[in-house]
């Protein structure tokens, strides 16, 4: 009687043991899952590769009411306001040796200092970069391309004009 009874104790507790780290192991994923959970992964925003939302109407955008224009399509409208003066092209000069040449190379040929650890940027004497229009030009630089980052920050419209006229007489020599 004595054993049937300790055997009888050991299944319940057996039994009860295993009840509580179920309702345990359980009850602490259903915790999280309830709605007052502050699981960032569930909020209204973009999530990962997917497109961003498109503005409300009548939205303005935080870098001002100008709207970044395609390249192409910058290259067809914008007409370069900067005549081609040496003063023009001295700080458009001075402006690249900033900005462009860590990458592009004091003459533009894509073999900067920094080309050497990432993808090797466009030479900007070759054909097809001298066929391309001011606007074209100043679009990259202002909204930056496929590998390149945007400028726009640290270059005013009006400077990024003068690079584009120093650009101009760097492709001259070529």
């Amino acid at each position: 009687m004595f054993l049937h009874f300790n055997l009888r104790r050991n299944i319940v507790m057996g039994r009860t043991f295993l009840i509580v780290t179920i309702v345990l192991f359980v009850g602490r994923g259903l915790a999280y899952a309830w709605p007052w959970s502050t699981d960032m992964s569930r909020q209204p925003s973009i999530k990962p590769q997917r497109a961003p939302r498109v503005p409300p109407p009548d939205s303005v955008p935080i870098q001002g009411k100008k709207i970044a224009i395609d390249r192409v399509e910058a290259g067809k409208k914008l007409q370069n306001p900067a005549k081609p003066t040496s003063a023009s092209i001295e700080k458009g000069k001075q402006l690249f040796n900033i900005y462009c040449l860590p990458c592009h190379g004091s003459e533009g040929k894509g073999d900067g200092p920094v080309s050497k650890k990432f993808t090797t940027p466009s030479n900007l004497t070759s054909e097809e970069s001298r066929n391309r229009a001011d606007g074209y030009i100043f679009a990259t630089i202002r909204q930056g391309g496929t590998s390149m980052p945007s400028q726009a920050d640290g270059l005013s419209p009006q400077d990024t004009w003068d690079v584009v006229n120093y650009l101009r007489t760097l492709q001259e020599k070529k």
